[in-house]
């Protein structure tokens, strides 16, 4: 072993001499290597000296040189920083006494100070400088706090990942030592769940950005402070002074969003004012939905609307359709119109048997079609003609529409009441009024 390493040392020596006599020129007559032309030697030889015991995995030997370097041509590559945070982070491993690895993190903290002042990249290199402080030296998560949020508001949305990942878990090292308020953390989350989206939406295969994403979601989930009364707190007022503000009405659905609070009104105006702005199929539906949930029948069925001009795909439109129907039936009580709207859902999809078994209801439903209790009756049979058609096209809600058919059999016109009307079981009968359907005569039993 000793033998082996003798060789390498020599192997180093002999490429220093060699390398200080073919390239010493160069340096020479370049100020980044010294202030004059014996630092640039010294400069040149500790370069190549430690370069070598580098590629080796050297890293103890390369050490001193890389050290001598730093001192003597800060200026003179951008390698000396890569490698030195290597070349330290080794030793901090290597090391047991506390003072030592303290001492270490502070030459690291160094070295990144030095790249900046020689490189510049500031927020490139704060980034790394806050990770490297919080992974070696955790205690001293404000320092690197302090440090991560300076690099994220020069890097904003083009900060890395990890740099991103790292802020977030300094936000909760400083909350759960009381140093930062649940209203804070939520602003801050805001503002680094923003940028990170924004990467992925930039880049949507970047992998490291979205398990970045994963991270800072999982951990801002487990600090428990988003709940409703945290987030309509912090973000009312704002909405309400700036109503217009397209970027802090998202902000807002996203958060009460992630945290369930959708019935909170806040949430469904921040809602319609991303909707002026951006208007979507998605968002229009979202937001028939709240007001369908709100009782607020007529501004759902206006969003509804909106959907379905909106929307391109076939199957969603059929959905829409369908959902604006069961409004129409439910809340706007308008039968007519809900059973026309059921038909367009049909027209879109005919396997939508959903849609069959809420015509039958709004027939069912019906209590004035006809004359006298007879024709009045007779709107069962259009409604079980429904469910069964339902139960054809859509063979999983059989046993649904099975108990419909059973139930509402049972108001079927009598064998003596048909007789009565002249009219014979099995013969074809339409039904009258705006239901006008063809369907046939049946008994109850």
């Amino acid at each position: 072993m000793k033998f082996r390493n003798y060789i390498r040392l020599f192997a180093g020596v002999l490429l220093v001499s060699v390398s200080t006599s073919t390239i010493a020129q160069s340096y020479l007559e370049n100020p980044k290597y010294g202030p004059d032309v014996e630092a640039r030697k010294e400069c040149a030889k500790n370069m190549s000296l430690y370069q070598t015991f580098y590629q080796q995995n050297n890293y103890k030997d390369a050490y001193k040189p890389w050290q001598n370097v730093i001192k003597i041509c800060p200026a003179s590559s951008i390698n000396a920083y890569i490698r030195g945070v290597k070349l330290i982070k080794v030793r901090y491993e290597e090391v047991a006494d506390p003072a030592l690895k303290a001492s270490l993190v502070d030459s690291l903290m160094m070295i990144y100070d030095l790249r900046i002042t020689h490189f510049d990249k500031k927020g490139v290199v704060l980034g790394m400088k806050a990770e490297d402080l919080f992974a070696l030296a955790p205690e001293r998560y404000e320092e690197a706090f302090n440090i991560a949020r300076e690099a994220i508001s020069i890097e904003k949305a083009n900060a890395s990942p990890s740099t991103f990942f790292t802020y977030i878990s300094l936000v909760k090292a400083m909350y759960d030592n009381k140093k930062m308020t649940a209203d804070q953390v939520i602003e801050l989350y805001s503002q680094v769940s923003d940028y990170i989206d924004a990467q992925i939406a930039a880049n949507p295969s970047d992998d490291n950005a979205k398990l970045a994403k994963d991270g800072i979601d999982a951990i801002f989930a487990g600090m428990g402070v988003a709940n409703c009364d945290n987030v309509v707190a912090l973000f009312e007022p704002r909405f309400n002074a700036t109503p217009d503000d397209v970027n802090l009405c998202k902000k807002i659905r996203s958060l009460m969003s992630s945290n369930r609070c959708t019935s909170h009104p806040l949430y469904l105006n921040a809602s319609i004012q991303v909707f002026k702005a951006e208007p979507s199929a998605d968002l229009a539906l979202d937001i028939a939905r709240l007001q369908y949930e709100a009782k607020n029948a007529k501004d759902a069925e206006k969003y509804y609307n909106e959907a379905i001009n909106l929307e391109s795909a076939v199957e969603k439109r059929a959905n829409i359709y369908y959902e604006l129907a069961l409004l129409t039936f439910t809340e706007l009580k308008n039968l007519p119109k809900a059973k026309e709207i059921a038909l367009k859902a049909i027209e879109e999809n005919p396997n939508m048997g959903r849609a069959y078994k809420l015509i039958g209801d709004i027939y069912a439903s019906e209590r004035n079609c006809g004359n006298n209790d007879f024709e009045k009756k007779t709107v069962y049979w259009a409604a079980v003609d429904k469910y069964i058609k339902a139960k054809q096209v859509e063979p999983e809600l059989a046993d649904a529409m099975d108990n419909l058919i059973s139930t509402y059999s049972q108001y079927f016109p009598s064998k003596e009441d048909i007789f009565f009307y002249d009219l014979q079981v099995g013969d074809p009968y339409t039904v009258g009024c705006w239901i006008n359907e063809r369907t046939t005569i049946r008994e109850r039993k």
